[in-house]
């Protein structure tokens, strides 16, 4: 549903061109892991997303939640070997707000796809 998109597309060249807020910042031994912020970032937005649209179907559920492995594996592609590393608060406000930019372009495919 979102990751045949055009808005998926370009989240995800957003995502690319802002690398250098993980590059080159040095991020402390403690705190959460890039990897557990996206992950947790990823179950809030599909939950709320389903509960924010209960005429879908099971089936169109299924296939959005299963999109959401998909969104972790392509983030963690993106990061690398940024993945485990902890995040700097910089890191953990972007990928907050890029989680709600990609929420906004899942609300919008759901009118063409019912």
């Amino acid at each position: 549903m979102l990751l045949k998109s055009d808005a998926y597309e370009a989240c995800i060249g957003y995502f690319s061109d802002n690398l250098d807020i993980f590059e080159g910042q040095n991020s402390s031994d403690r705190g959460d892991l890039i990897s557990d912020i996206v992950s947790d970032q990823v179950a809030d937005m599909l939950i709320c997303f389903c509960q924010q649209q209960p005429q879908l179907s099971n089936e169109t559920r299924l296939v959005v939640i299963a999109e959401g492995d998909k969104l972790v594996d392509d983030i963690e592609q993106i990061l690398g070997r940024l993945w485990e590393k902890p995040a700097t608060p910089s890191q953990v406000e972007f990928i907050e707000e890029y989680f709600l930019l990609l929420k906004n372009s899942l609300d919008s495919q759901v009118p063409i796809n019912l």
